[in-house]
């Protein structure tokens, strides 16, 4: 009797040296303290509610109510397109504010971006960080006033970019930031914030089988809203952005050797600059105005940042071929 003991003695004792010879097992950190976050954040964002004298009019897809948030201190603020709609009326409430009527200065589609204006001053816009740099992994706050309860905020991670033909939002959108913390009714026009209270994108819908949280949502990066609302400040009244475009559509490549292969031309747009001037379907773009391609969002950015007329060098590569075009931007 007393073997079977000794031979589970020394398995033990071997097992317990194997175990101190490993290496020592890492501790997950928990997640950070975001309470400084969200109290210097609050007074930056706002609850948005809608109204219309046509009850059968739809004004909201986020049942009249949404969010949205400052962007410059006298009186300018951002939220989504679908959230204001075509309400007859805007109701923005600010903390410590109480409640006042916002005018909608601009509409961009593209994007799902709306600029409202309040007779406010000295609001707080939030700071901004740099959407080109979010990695998935790292922590994020949605704001937002989900089911009308105003500055709510939900913790998560970025679980993915460069999201595209997701099935929601606006279609011209190829570069959406996936995150799980959650949103519901109410979240979007609200920012998505990094752990440093900096804002990285704006709330714009959920994937989801019952109209709830179901940990897919979706922003659309702090860049792309920013150009809009530059372009519909500069425009000044009730405008929309006046966006250049190729007018083609790709999809990316898949990688050969573990490196991107660039972009594949799949269709034009009406009136396409870029078939007009020479791209064809199936041609591949691997440069743009001298940077790689690896991502259609890559592609979007590039042509985002021009004007209506300014040319674009494109390489592209056709069979056997490396041939370039210059495309001039409409």
């Amino acid at each position: 009797m007393r073997h079977p003991i000794l031979l589970l003695a020394v398995f033990a004792l071997g097992w317990l040296a194997h175990g101190r010879a490993g290496p020592p097992v890492a501790q997950a950190a928990g997640p950070p303290d975001f309470a400084e976050v969200i109290a210097r954040s609050n007074p930056g964002v706002v609850r948005i509610a809608v109204r219309s004298a046509r009850p059968s009019r739809q004004a909201s897809r986020d049942d009249g109510v949404g969010a949205g948030f400052v962007v410059a201190a006298d009186g300018w603020i951002v939220t989504c397109l679908h959230v204001v709609g075509a309400a007859d009326q805007v109701v923005v409430t600010a903390p410590g504010r109480g409640s006042t009527e916002a005018r909608v200065v601009g509409r961009d589609a593209a994007t799902d971006t709306a600029l409202l204006r309040v007779a406010w001053r000295g609001m707080k816009p939030l700071p901004r960080g740099g959407a080109s740099r979010v990695r998935p992994g790292q922590w994020v706050l949605a704001g937002g006033s989900p089911y009308n309860l105003e500055n709510s905020w939900s913790v998560g991670i970025v679980s993915g970019v460069a999201r595209s033909n997701v099935g929601v939002g606006p279609r011209a959108v190829r570069d959406y930031i996936q995150t799980d913390a959650a949103a519901n009714l109410g979240n979007s026009g609200g920012p998505l914030l990094d752990a440093g209270g900096r804002v990285i994108g704006m709330m714009t819908a959920i994937l989801s089988r019952t109209g709830g949280h179901q940990g897919v949502a979706l922003a659309v990066p702090i860049d792309l809203v920013d150009r809009a609302v530059e372009a519909l400040r500069r425009g000044g009244g009730s405008s929309t952005v006046d966006r250049p475009t190729l007018g083609l559509r790709v999809r990316a490549m898949p990688s050969i050797g573990g490196r991107p292969a660039g972009l594949v031309v799949t269709g034009f747009e009406a009136n396409s600059a870029a078939e007009a001037n020479g791209v064809r379907p199936g041609d591949v773009i691997l440069v743009g105005a001298g940077r790689a391609l690896r991502k259609a969002a890559d592609l979007q950015r590039l042509v985002g940042a021009r004007v209506r007329g300014e040319i674009l060098r494109l390489t592209l590569q056709r069979g056997n071929r490396r041939l370039e075009v210059r495309v001039p931007l409409r």
